[in-house]
């Protein structure tokens, strides 16, 4: 499979799945993304980085989940960052490049979610246009019910 189909299909199973399984309000997961910018797979105490310290993600290697392959929409972080949030290639949201900001008619994953009955917040670097209160690519404005962001 190509690698920039990937991520969408991906996301379309993810969200079929947990979609398709909620049946009460009670039974639903909680989920966190995390997303580290310049993180590189060997970066991590628990692959021996001599200087690292990743205790957290120490210990959820320790308990079975290691995170080995992880396959980007885009080498940098803009188009990163949008590709989760929409499921789509850069080249389909228009994020071609680190500072460029989301377009405001996107569909994001924090939309979907929230039209689910979840409450979605984004905190840390956003990079997908201004933070600011007025900003139509804020994350309010993507789908995010509270947010403590920052544009770079």
């Amino acid at each position: 499979m190509k690698t920039n189909l990937l991520l969408p299909r991906l996301a379309a199973c993810f969200l079929a799945l947990l979609f398709g399984s909620l049946i009460h309000a009670d039974d639903r997961p909680s989920f966190i993304l995390l997303m580290g910018d310049d993180h590189g797979w060997s970066e991590t105490g628990y692959n021996g980085h001599p200087y690292l310290q990743t205790p957290v993600l120490d210990q959820m290697a320790a308990s079975g989940l290691r995170l080995d392959h992880f396959y980007s929409g885009h080498p940098s972080c803009s188009p990163t960052r949008g590709s989760v949030l929409t499921g789509r290639h850069p080249n389909r949201y228009g994020t071609f490049a680190p500072g460029w900001s989301i377009r405001p008619q996107e569909i994001t994953i924090a939309h979907l979610l929230s039209d689910a009955g979840y409450r979605c917040g984004h905190f840390g670097k956003w990079h997908l246009g201004p933070v600011k209160k007025e900003s139509p690519t804020n994350p309010r404005a993507m789908g995010f019910d509270e947010y403590l962001s920052h544009d770079n």
